[in-house]
């Protein structure tokens, strides 16, 4: 580290931590205007340009992430629900929930996250239908395979909505009344029977 950014680096030392402030580097990047509070729109056609120029490599992104997700589901079949083929097949859909609106895949993200949820939050991991992660991984792969970008497509859309449900309700069964801590969270909302 150079002196002059170590000197823009700051420390505030605590009883039990420290906390070190790196210098904000990004600020020589900001181009200003003569006006206070204008944009200098120069740029922000020069992100566009350079985004536009990256679009087309979207849909090739988000194949390779779905290609992640299937090798994630076929260990899962082959090695069984183990804490290892679970935490690849986690990582998978949450990197798709984390890439897919910036991809342009909305749905895709909204089924990864309704499977990332069902993951997350089942007790027993092993007692999750295989059928039913089986289900959420070809959803996913259809919508990036068909390219599927409209977030109101409506076959692709109720597809997401009952596949989010079938998580919910497994969830439900698994959790009983615990679930209550976690349904206000969930990508749908479904009104279940009164317990006995």
């Amino acid at each position: 580290m150079t002196k002059t950014e170590q000197a823009q680096t700051t420390k505030t030392h605590y009883e039990d931590h420290s906390v070190i402030m790196p210098p904000h580097k990004l600020k020589a990047a900001i181009m200003h205007t003569s006006e206070p509070g204008d944009i200098d729109m120069s740029v922000v056609q020069k992100a566009e340009e350079a985004l536009a120029t990256l679009k087309g490599e979207f849909g090739g992104w988000m194949q390779a992430e779905c290609d992640q997700l299937e090798a994630a589901r076929v260990d899962l079949h082959e090695g069984g629900p183990t804490p290892t083929t679970i935490l690849m097949l986690f990582r998978a859909s949450h990197d798709i929930k984390g890439d897919a609106a910036t991809l342009g895949f909305p749905l895709a993200g909204r089924l990864a996250g309704s499977l990332c949820r069902l993951l997350d939050h089942a007790p027993d991991r092993s007692r999750i239908p295989v059928i039913l992660v089986d289900r959420y991984v070809e959803a996913i792969r259809a919508v990036v395979r068909e390219q599927v970008r409209d977030a109101g497509e409506r076959t692709a859309n109720e597809i997401t909505e009952q596949l989010a449900i079938l998580g919910e309700k497994f969830l439900a069964s698994e959790l009983q009344d615990d679930y209550a801590e976690i349904a206000g969270e969930a990508y749908v909302q479904i009104d279940f029977p009164a317990r006995n």
